[in-house]
């Protein structure tokens, strides 16, 4: 099976395209991928998961059952460092299976994987 990395920055302003990439995440998943998600910028607001149950798309998916799922399946989501800082979020703050960490390693999953930009 293949490696992908689904790289998301967007937040709240863009929930329609936060979601997505969620979902094509959690396909890729049920497929047999090895799925990581890396959380930067204003998607690091989506380690709340209190914001991420309030969002659901015109197309009915909605933003915590996707996280649900790729939390169930062991998938890895990485979160920006200095993305998180800036915005007040610790290591203490994730929740489960939400891990911080830094560019080099997303650099490192894009180099072994193909890389999906949300």
């Amino acid at each position: 099976m293949a490696s992908f990395v689904f790289a998301i920055s967007n937040g709240p302003e863009n929930s329609s395209r936060a979601v997505r990439a969620f979902f094509l995440a959690k396909v890729a998943a049920n497929k047999g991928h090895q799925v990581t998600v890396f959380l930067l910028d204003d998607a690091v607001y989506w380690t709340n998961l209190g914001m991420a149950e309030r969002v659901r798309i015109p197309t009915g998916d909605a933003l915590i059952d996707q996280i649900r799922e790729l939390q169930a399946k062991g998938v890895k989501i990485l979160v920006c460092k200095p993305c998180a800082e800036s915005r007040m979020i610790s290591a203490s703050d994730l929740p489960q299976g939400f891990e911080i960490s830094t560019a080099a390693t997303l650099i490192d999953l894009a180099a072994e994987g193909k890389l999906f930009s949300f």
